[in-house]
């Protein structure tokens, strides 16, 4: 098993056994693929179901990731 499918593995778990789920989303490369990974996973197998995400400002991101961030949320 690839890393890919065991991601889909974890997230199937998550979302079967979760009511709610949410990503944190800092607004780097990590999260970032996390929470487009949870985007196309619930696209799939649960169209119209919301993602919260949670971010938190820390006043001291670089404004590319600021920027970055808002443009995804």
């Amino acid at each position: 098993m690839n890393v890919y499918e065991a991601t889909q593995q974890r997230l199937k778990l998550l979302f079967s056994e979760f009511d709610n789920v949410y990503v944190s989303f800092s607004g780097g490369k990590d999260s970032g693929v996390l929470l487009n990974l949870c985007i196309d996973y619930i696209r799939e197998h649960y169209p119209g179901k919301k993602l919260p995400v949670f971010h938190m400002d820390y006043e001291a991101q670089y404004k590319m990731t600021t920027d970055y961030v808002n443009q995804t949320l």
